[in-house]
């Protein structure tokens, strides 16, 4: 954990070495992983978004990527395995600070859903359950901080209120 911490502290110390220039506006991608307490056990996920950025203040984008779920307890009586293909609208507005405005805070939402399979397993009783696969809606409203590292890269933390849960997030952005 204070390898993590120092590593961030680096990180935003030689962020400040540089100047943010024009306005910011174009094509913009980002990595970010993902970890949620859902209703039914916790969620860890690995995503990359792209988009466009029409200014400063307004990001519109599509998220995909790989999600673990990894339940707790027996859903349906059933114990097993999860797994998922999130597809996800992205829509992010920031709030820049300070006379450069580089560094800024965000708010946004994430909607779409998750094509989940679940592997098969066991039930309380000792049948067998089949591998299936289904489709889950999801509802996301994040708030966060996104630090300006250099000029095209931005590292964002957020806290994540979901339709199934609550999380935090941790991601690149360029």
């Amino acid at each position: 954990m204070k390898r993590l911490l120092l590593i961030l502290a680096m990180l935003l110390l030689t962020g400040s070495a540089y100047a943010q220039t024009e306005e910011v506006k174009g094509i913009q991608w980002g990595v970010a992983y993902k970890q949620e307490l859902l209703m039914s056990g916790k969620q860890l996920s690995a995503n990359a978004t792209a988009g466009y950025r029409f200014n400063r203040g307004n990001y519109l984008g599509f998220q995909t990527g790989y999600a673990f779920i990894v339940t707790s307890y027996e859903i349906n009586d059933t114990a097993g395995k999860y797994s998922g293909i999130p597809l996800l609208a992205d829509y992010i507005h920031y709030f820049p600070m300070g006379k450069k405005k580089r560094n800024s805070f965000f708010a946004g939402v994430e909607g779409g859903g998750y094509i989940i399979h679940f592997s098969g397993g066991q039930t309380r009783w000792g049948s067998t359950v089949e591998p299936s696969s289904s489709l889950a809606y999801y509802v996301c409203v994040k708030n966060g901080f996104d630090f300006n590292i250099a000029d095209v890269t931005h590292l964002q933390i957020g806290v994540l209120l979901s339709y199934p849960g609550y999380g935090v997030s941790i991601g690149f952005t360029f």
